[in-house]
């Protein structure tokens, strides 16, 4: 076994998609009516003011619609393991993995585009072998970070609930808002990171004359499936499995669940406190006595806008897009 210096593993924002809560997609993008200015149109068709670059399952590429995809600025994420396993660790088994760092306490880390850096973690040591899985324990607390330019004046809100009312829009700061209601009714769910906004309180971007300062917007997940948090959550975490995804080293089929603080499958949301996301690699990663490590943490156009829905130009929140992780092996 080779213990491995902290400063071979680094972490990189580049360029991936993972759409809100998880699933995966065709890559889209706010269609821009120029340069950085993200086209709307509210007249007389404010229920669906933007467009984007691909179709969707319900939209056809270009037609209108009520969201669209925007790169947020910097992410705030926190890491609790990642690791690469012989074994299939999405039922809880970790006893095949060799953890590249796992701190109980946690690391947060802003991540920005194009931003290099060494993510603070002891040294590791793996094993020489063949690892078909990576697995990776995060915060279901997503950190978000994002400021935009529309064509035509658009309304938002500040944490306080004061409309504001312009072409630039920006992340309020105002929150944490859940990817789940406790009912059908929206009201605030009880997390172990504190309660989410109720529906009638979830509008976390802010729009004036002149630009405003962005600031962390978070979004709790406390479900993978379908439902509402008074119902209890489905096997194993809500375990979901999707579609084969991802790119070379990093392409797989990912599956994730949730866990409580304890690192055990959560059966509500009201005990959701990590993601445990798994990816059965397609092609397993291969370790030897001089291998060298680089971490990546991909995410562009991965976070969707939304708009009211209503025959109006209000804007209300930014969903959660979370990067993917991958790891390059050399040697």
């Amino acid at each position: 076994m080779k213990t491995l210096n902290l400063n071979k593993l680094t972490i990189l924002l580049g360029l991936f998609l993972v759409s809100a809560f998880f699933t995966t997609s065709a890559n889209a993008a706010c269609v821009e009516s120029s340069a950085g200015v993200i086209e709307t149109d509210y007249s007389g068709n404010g229920e669906n003011p933007v467009t984007d670059t691909v179709a969707d399952e319900e939209v056809a590429a270009g037609d209108q619609k009520r969201s669209c995809l925007v790169t947020p600025i910097e992410y705030k994420l926190v890491f609790y393991k990642y690791g690469i396993c012989k074994a299939d660790p999405s039922l809880g088994d970790l006893s095949s993995c060799a953890m590249l760092f796992e701190v109980p306490a946690g690391i947060e880390h802003d991540i920005e585009k194009g931003v290099v850096e060494s993510l603070a973690i002891p040294e590791f040591a793996v094993e020489p072998g063949i690892y078909p899985f990576s697995y990776v324990s995060l915060s279901n607390k997503l950190g978000m970070k994002w400021s935009g330019t529309m064509q035509a004046s658009t309304t938002g809100e500040d944490p306080a609930g004061n409309a504001g009312d312009g072409i630039y829009c920006w992340s309020s700061g105002h929150g944490p808002r859940g990817s789940a209601s406790q009912t059908d009714g929206g009201e605030s769910v009880a997390t172990v990171h504190g309660a989410t906004l109720a529906s009638s309180d979830n509008v976390t971007i802010d729009c004036g004359a002149a630009a405003g300062t962005a600031l962390f917007n978070y979004e709790i997940i406390p479900r993978f499936s379908e439902g509402y948090c008074d119902a209890a959550l489905a096997a194993n975490g809500d375990k979901s499995t999707f579609e084969l995804e991802g790119v070379g080293s990093g392409r797989g089929i990912p599956s994730v669940s949730l866990l409580t603080a304890a690192d055990v499958f959560a059966t509500t949301c009201q005990t959701a406190a990590k993601i445990a996301w798994t990816t059965a690699l397609s092609t397993s990663l291969i370790v030897t006595e001089d291998s060298s490590f680089s971490m990546s943490i991909k995410a562009t156009d991965a976070n969707s806008v939304e708009w009211d829905g209503g025959d109006n130009n209000d804007i209300l929140y930014m969903d959660s897009g979370a990067p993917r992780i991958m790891l390059e092996i050399e040697g």
